[in-house]
């Protein structure tokens, strides 16, 4: 998302998750972790050390998120991941997950709509689409849905999934679900009713 914020042109190349991946791809980057960003020949992993690096070599626009904000959301991918692997829909993650959704709503409700005020910044980028991640795997997969009492969150989401460079980033639902089923070996659906 920050390469279509900052107006940068690339070119996007899809990577299954699961153990399937390109040899090529597990040649240049040997641990499979993704998101990647090749510049040049130099391969960068991780959401925030991409960004970093565009933000150091394209300043403008700044989009950095001041640092008192710049753990809000963190929790949430990682009880969501927690949650799924454990093909348990009663997992003590499910209410995990759902604290990290309150605190995240909470904090919206306090200096959003966006994580860091008015203006969307690197970690909205960083979190929306875990975000979008989490709704569609868990929902197919889980039969959850985020709570809609979390207004804030909703909110978010809204206007985090309207913006151009979250519209020409998002992947198809069915290619969220199938690379979560591929990667903790998950069936269609849990059997949760």
């Amino acid at each position: 998302m920050e390469l279509e914020e900052k107006r940068l042109p690339y070119k996007a190349t899809y990577i299954q998750e699961g153990p399937d991946k390109p040899a090529w791809f597990m040649e240049k980057n040997p641990s499979g972790l993704m998101p990647v960003l090749r510049d040049g020949s130099e391969w960068i992993q991780d959401s925030e050390r991409i960004f970093e690096h565009l933000e150091a070599k394209f300043p403008n626009p700044a989009l950095k998120t001041p640092d008192e904000f710049k753990d809000v959301g963190s929790g949430i991918f990682p009880r969501f991941v927690e949650w799924l692997k454990s093909k348990d829909q009663a997992h003590p993650a499910k209410q995990d997950l759902i604290k990290e959704l309150l605190s995240f709503n909470q904090h919206l409700q306090k200096h959003g709509p966006y994580i860091a005020g008015e203006k969307p910044t690197d970690s909205d980028f960083t979190v929306a689409p875990k975000l979008r991640h989490a709704r569609v795997a868990l929902g197919q997969i889980m039969g959850f849905a985020f709570p809609e009492k979390l207004e804030a969150l909703h909110k978010y989401i809204e206007l985090m999934e309207a913006r151009p460079s979250f519209i020409h980033t998002d992947s198809p639902d069915e290619m969220i679900i199938c690379g979560w089923r591929k990667k903790f070996s998950l069936p269609e659906k849990l059997d949760y009713e």
